[in-house]
Order: C-alpha cells, then structure tokens, then sequence
C-alpha cells in the first residue's frame, strides 16, 4: 500500500501544496505519476514574515483545504520561513556517534541566543572523516512560533512529520557546491527576496520591501555590508527565479560586476512525471518540489520537529501500550467472568458434595466410635458378669468355708457382705478378688461372732477382670 505525502511552503502571501505518492517497496529509478501542485491564497495580515498573526483565518483556509482530502493516509511536511531561524554549517573536530548530541548541544548554546526553553534545534550531518573532522548543518528556531503553525495544520487534519526551512531545502535540490558562494534572487510580482548561500546553506535572507526601482541598490548595501563581515566570501555566481523582473535585476547585477556569471534556477534530476507541475508553476513550485524530491528519495534532511516527533511518538506508544495492556485485562476479565459463570453451579455442586461427604464421614466415625464403644460395654460387660458369677460361685467351691449372702455392682464398684469361717477365709477371698483383676479389695466391716465366725463386708473396683486361676487361688487358700 502507497501512501500519499505532501509538502507545503507556508510564505506570508500563500500556502504552496504538492502531493506525491511515495511506495514503501519502489523500485530504482520509479516515480510517482499521482502528483499535483495547489496554490492557496492567503489574504494580507495573516502572515507577517512567517508568523502567524490570525489563526482563525488560517485555520479555516487549511481545514477547507483539508476536507478536499479527507480519508487519505498521508505524511505531511513542512518549509517554513527562515526569517525567525537560524542555519549555519560547521565544521568540528570529530565527534563519535554516541557524543555528538552532547557536544552539539553545547554548541547550540553558544551559538543560538534563542531561551532553551522556547528553542528547537536539528543537525545533519554533512560529510564526516573518521578521527579528523565533521562537517553538520545546525538549524534551530523557536519553539513558541513553530508549534503554533504545526498546531494550526493539526487542527485542519494535516499531522506534521518533517519541518525544514524553505531555502535550506531549495539549495540542497540546487545542488550548490559545498565550497561556492551564490546569491540568489527569487521575484513575483511585488514579492521579492534575496539569500546568500555558501555551499547549500542560506546563511542570510532578505525581503525587499522597497519600491522595484530601490531593488539594486538594496542588494548592493546587502552585498557590501556582508563582504565587509566575511573576508572570505567569493561571490561570482548569481542563480535567479521568477518573472521577467527578476531576470532585469539579475543582468543589471551582472553588468555592474557584483557577480561573474548568471544563470536561472533549475533543479537537479527531477522525475519526469514532476517535470510537467514545474514548468507551469515556474517561480512557485520549486521549493516544495525540491523538499519532495529529498522525501522521495529518502535522503537525510533536516528536522526541526525531530524532537516533538521524539516526544510524541513515545507518548502514542506509551498510549498503545497502556491500550493494549488495557485491552488484554479486559479480555482477561471477562474470560475470567466466563469461565466463574460456567464453574460456579460446579463449584456449588462440588461444596454440596463435599458437605455430604463430610457429614457421610463424619456419621461414619461416629458410627464406628459407636461401635468402639458398645464393643468395649460388651466386653466390659461380659467379664463383669464372668467375675460376679465367678465369685457367685466361689462359696460352692469344695472345703470353701465362705458365705457371700449379698453381691452388689454399681458405676464400676463392687460391695460383698457375708460370713465365712474364719479370718483366712476373708482374707483370701481379698487375694482371689485382686488375682482376678477387681482393684482396691478392702474391708468396710469386719465383726467377731460368738461362733468364732466373721461377718464381713469389702468393697473393690472393676479392673481387667481375668477368671483364669480363681479356683486356684481360693484352693492355695484352704
């Protein structure tokens, strides 16, 4: 996919538009057909040497402008007036890559009398010999007036990429040799300037204002006062744009000696589907033409809205970021929600379950405590009942002269009252009683009768009541 670029020239009488189409996979030595040139005028007091004195109007001619155009994808650049910059070349001692911003930061600060805080500046870098120097090209002007004019193309839906300075850009697609000096002269009608270019660098630009006849002599002054400040200029050529005025002037120039040859202004290599918008708008088109030219060509160029670009284009990405990051809990989110929504009657159905199994196990341990329990009863009841019949049973035992006439058991304590012969018996009957397992046998009633026999009552505690030598022990007795 193309997409379609266009480079206005913004002067203090009109905006200069061309649109070209650049393909991002060209091949060499293509050009785009698609171009044309527009010419917006501007009425008087809008712009006054390139700053914007009514921004309404200027909006409102742009924004009409722009809706001619709406729906394209484009890139938009922009040349601007050099009348509130400044541009000069410099030759330095080599700098690696990684110090230049630094130490051309340093220099601007020498160099630029313009506050930082209202100052844009751009280098490029001319022509570099490793360890020995570098020549760059700074260019600089203010904050404050640049991005009123880049805010009043946004507004009428021209996104500005790229800035330059209109004559910087019409000297490089001059092609001016970098160790010349030129003076060139561009007229229409009223509207006349003049600039001195040493290589491709206009280090000085004038309006005449003045009335036609005063134009020499104003070039003259010019002339004088520069050779004056710069012992080195070698002035011989002098290049010329516009009307027939504009050619009378620069013959006169010639035939007083300022200059040595005259020539008018032509630019270099233009694609012959170009050549056609040039030649009927001679006088107007070559600066934005020159600018498109570089775009197309993709050459390094100067920017003086490299650093807001910088700014903004971090902050669009810190905005698609924090979008997508956005986009992604979102999604995140209602998966999320999605996937509770189908899981919860699960989960309710799975805490249903594990309710009943809590209690289905909870009722199996009590069942099983339960059976633990009656099993131990049992048992105890069982040897209970073994040792009470057991010692039921003790008085009928052959040669046992023992009498039990009451056996009681309650809470785990047992209580015999009876009589037996003698004091032997009585005791034992202790002994059996603590052999079979019952605890703390011991007499609450001891009575002497006139017989000689006893009368006796004890007392134990249920213990591991064993019946196994009971029989023994009453016999080992006797």
């Amino acid at each position: 996919m193309k997409k379609r670029s266009v480079v206005f020239e913004l002067t203090d009488r009109e905006i200069r538009a061309f649109w070209f189409s650049v393909h991002p996979f060209r091949k060499q030595g293509h050009s785009s057909t698609a171009v044309t040139f527009d010419r917006l005028p501007i009425p008087t007091g809008v712009m006054e040497q390139g700053n914007v004195r009514d921004e309404t109007i200027l909006t409102d001619i742009l924004s009409a402008y722009g809706a001619e155009h709406l729906g394209e994808s484009q890139n938009v650049y922009l040349a601007v007036s050099l009348q509130q910059g400044y541009i000069r070349s410099y030759t330095l001692p080599w700098i690696p890559i990684r110090d230049r911003k630094s130490a051309i930061s340093l220099l601007v600060d020498e160099e630029i009398s313009i506050a930082r805080s209202d100052l844009l500046f751009n280098y490029l870098v001319l022509a570099e010999e490793k360890h020995k120097d570098l020549h760059i090209l700074l260019g600089a002007t203010r904050k404050s007036l640049l991005s009123q004019v880049v805010y009043i193309f946004g507004e009428a839906g021209f996104k500005v990429t790229g800035v330059d300075f209109a004559f910087s850009s019409l000297g490089q697609s001059l092609g001016f040799e970098p160790n010349e000096d030129v003076l060139y002269l561009q007229g229409q009608c009223d509207s006349f300037q003049v600039a001195l270019f040493r290589g491709a660098v206009p280090e000085s630009v004038r309006s005449l204002n003045e009335q036609a006849e005063e134009w020499e002599t104003e070039i003259r002054r010019f002339l004088l006062y520069y050779r004056t400040q710069h012992l080195d200029l070698n002035l011989k050529r002098l290049v010329w744009n516009g009307d027939s005025m504009s050619e009378s002037l620069a013959q006169s120039l010639l035939t007083s000696k300022q200059v040595s040859s005259v020539e008018k202004a032509k630019l270099k290599n233009v694609p012959d589907a170009w050549s056609k918008i040039l030649e009927e708008n001679e006088g107007w088109a070559e600066v934005a033409i020159g600018y498109g030219m570089r775009v197309f060509a993709r050459s390094p160029a100067l920017n003086l809205w490299h650093q807001p670009s910088i700014i903004q284009s971090a902050e669009r990405r810190s905005r698609a970021i924090t979008l997508f990051l956005a986009a992604i809990f979102m999604m995140g989110t209602i998966a999320w929600y999605s996937l509770y929504q189908m899981a919860f009657p699960l989960q309710q159905e799975t805490q249903k379950h594990s309710l009943q199994g809590t209690k289905i196990e909870a009722q199996a341990k009590q069942q099983e405590d339960l059976q633990v329990a009656w099993n131990k009863i049992t048992r105890h009841t069982e040897r209970v009942s073994d040792g009470m019949a057991q010692i039921q049973t003790m008085q009928a035992l052959p040669g046992a002269e023992l009498k039990l006439e009451q056996v009681m058991y309650k809470k785990g304590s047992m209580s015999l009252r009876g009589s037996a012969k003698d004091a032997k018996s009585v005791q034992n009957l202790i002994s059996t009683l603590r052999i079979m397992g019952w605890e703390q046998p011991a007499l609450t009633s001891y009575k002497l009768t006139s017989l000689d026999n006893v009368e006796f009552s004890l007392s134990a505690k249920h213990g591991l009541v064993r019946t196994e030598n009971s029989t023994t022990a009453l016999g080992e007795g006797e």
